[in-house]
């Protein structure tokens, strides 16, 4: 009976996986929230039990098959790259206790240099990888203004603007990418963390008082740096300091956030409001931007009062008369 029950746990995770990652490509937006969360199933059938890395092996490996079944080889390989290597990783990271900020930076750079090395070995070189970049930009452009031309919105895009966009995109594709990969590993643990009944089957807390999270002090050094690199005369340079300088900037973007949930508390503000303050800001560049400053700042001005007050020695001077 304990060996039929694992067996249909196992299934099941695998399927869910799979099925919510083929759900990206056939599901508008709703396909790509699933897609987003389908290392969860993984991580509830292995964290917490006996082999557990040994275990979201197989259910990836099995996963993989269907989505090859259904999607062909390259949906499988996609899966196994983009799903497969989050989902072990976050579930050999969990099982030895480690901090969630430690967890999302390294799946998220196991999961980019995989990827990357995997499309540069299909593509053949670097030349033809970035052609091929090219061509799906121009490709998904053209293929918006027919979309609007359908709705009945012609906005022709003259071909400089459209080149410019095409090497903005490429620009700032290691940024976004890196950047989304990040969401989605913390997605993953945000809800794996809440199905599990929080610490009681992880054994400790993943996730402490979000609100009052704060950056590593020394990442300030990194914002300056990769600031400063902006103005690099050098064109090569310059993208990867742009790309570098945005990662950090998500960073203290979320600080801000936890600064903007701290006083939420404080004010005891509804949920729905909250969530709609938060939409705004998301999708608000201006409040994007002030947020971020927030988190940079807080650094010195200590929004939230965390740090502990400096102490105050007093001195005798004596009396020198």
């Amino acid at each position: 009976m304990l060996i039929f029950r694992n067996l249909v746990g196992f299934l099941r995770g695998a399927l869910a996986s799979a099925l919510m990652f083929m759900a990206g490509a056939l599901v508008p937006v709703i396909g790509g929230l699933l897609m987003f969360l389908a290392p969860t199933p993984v991580l509830g059938y292995a964290v917490g039990f006996r082999r557990s890395v040994l275990r979201a092996s197989a259910v990836v490996i099995v996963a993989s098959g269907f989505v090859v079944f259904g999607g062909g080889p390259n949906a499988g390989m996609a899966y196994a790259i983009a799903v497969g290597i989050a989902a072990v990783s976050m579930t050999y990271m969990l099982e030895r206790r480690l901090p969630f900020e430690r967890i999302v930076a390294v799946t998220t750079s196991l999961m980019l240099v995989v990827g990357a090395l995997s499309a540069l070995a299909m593509a053949g070189s670097p030349q033809a990888l970035a052609h091929a970049l090219r061509d799906s930009l121009t490709n998904a452009i053209d293929q918006g203004q027919k979309l609007y031309k359908m709705a009945g919105l012609d906005l022709p895009v003259a071909p400089d603007l459209r080149n410019e966009m095409v090497q903005t995109s490429l620009d700032l594709m290691p940024a976004l990418m890196a950047i989304s990969a990040a969401l989605m590993v913390l997605a993953n643990l945000g809800v794996f963390w809440r199905m599990s009944g929080r610490q009681l089957r992880l054994g400790y807390a993943l996730f402490a008082d979000l609100v009052r999270w704060s950056a590593p002090e020394w990442l300030i050094w990194a914002l300056l740096v990769t600031g400063f690199g902006l103005f690099v005369p050098i064109p090569e340079l310059r993208t990867i300091a742009l790309d570098c300088f945005l990662c950090v900037a998500a960073v203290y973007f979320c600080q801000g956030l936890a600064i903007m949930a701290f006083y939420f508390r404080l004010l005891a503000m509804p949920t729905l409001a909250r969530g709609l303050v938060y939409t705004i800001t998301i999708v608000q560049p201006i409040l994007a931007v002030m947020v971020c400053v927030a988190g940079v700042f807080d650094l010195w001005i200590d929004f939230r009062r965390l740090k502990p007050p400096p102490n105050t020695e007093t001195r005798d001077v004596g009396n020198f008369l």
